[in-house]
């Protein structure tokens, strides 16, 4: 009898000791993905201020190192298909998209890189699916993004209904969603509704527009015989932007 006493009392001993070790090992384990975690994040970061800078080549192997230290980050996969993507190398662009989505299929982010790489692509169906993939999460910080980015995709498929839904929607949650505006007002002003989008494109006008702007602003202002409007941005059009096209198409009368 007392040596079962003894068996059971180191069985419990074992099994203490065991369970001990067993949360130790599990502390260990997370600490090292925590880790990981952490050192893909950098590398990841890293890689996308290079691909900003258009350093493609550095952003690579950042990107690549974030996967290397840990396979499983959605982000990482994201970054490599936008660098891919720059380099025109679709297919291994479409891969990484892809990959990042099936790690993180909430991700707004993934969601809205690939429909813009679609989009690109001609392959428009598809890239509005993903930009309303993107929208769909109340976290995503700016919807109003990928709703100007659906808008405009619909209008290069010719689907100015959609479109103009679209873009409606991206100025509804931030009236200063400049692309969305210029898409919007082009749309207007070719449906013959000039006031319309005279009244669309004026936050746009105001902060320091680009040479297309500045031109729809004053095909805009010919179409409502705003006099004003039109020296006023053809003027700006001139001395900001004396080498672009738009600037050709001025001064040529067009």
């Amino acid at each position: 009898m007392n040596n079962i006493k003894v068996w059971c009392i180191c069985f419990i001993v074992v099994l203490l000791t065991a369970c001990a070790g067993g949360n130790q090992n599990t502390r260990t384990t997370q600490a090292q993905n925590q880790n990981a975690l952490k050192r893909a994040q950098a590398h990841t970061n890293l890689g996308a201020a290079y691909l900003q800078q258009n350093k493609l080549e550095i952003a690579l192997e950042e990107f690549n190192e974030a996967v290397k230290i840990m396979p499983t980050y959605a982000m990482a996969y994201n970054g490599l298909a936008m660098v891919r993507s720059a380099l025109n190398q679709d297919e291994e662009a479409e891969y990484n998209f892809k990959k990042s989505i099936d790690l993180d299929p909430s991700s707004s982010s993934s969601h809205n890189n690939f429909g813009t790489f679609l989009c690109s692509r001609g392959r428009y169906a598809e890239s509005i699916e993903h930009f309303l993939q993107a929208v769909s999460n109340p976290l995503y910080a700016t919807p109003h993004l990928a709703y100007a980015n659906a808008g405009i995709c619909a209008k290069r498929d010719n689907d100015y209904a959609n479109a103009q839904q679209y873009l409606n929607k991206a100025l509804e949650l931030q009236p200063l969603t400049h692309s969305a505006a210029q898409h919007l007002a082009e749309i207007q002003l070719e449906q013959g509704n000039a006031a319309a989008a005279q009244k669309t494109l004026q936050n746009a006008l105001v902060a320091s527009p680009n040479a297309e702007v500045l031109w729809l602003g004053v095909k805009i202002a010919r179409a409502t015989n705003d006099r004003n409007s039109e020296a006023s941005h053809s003027l700006e059009l001139r001395r900001r932007f004396p080498n672009a096209k738009e600037t050709q198409w001025l001064l040529s009368g067009k």
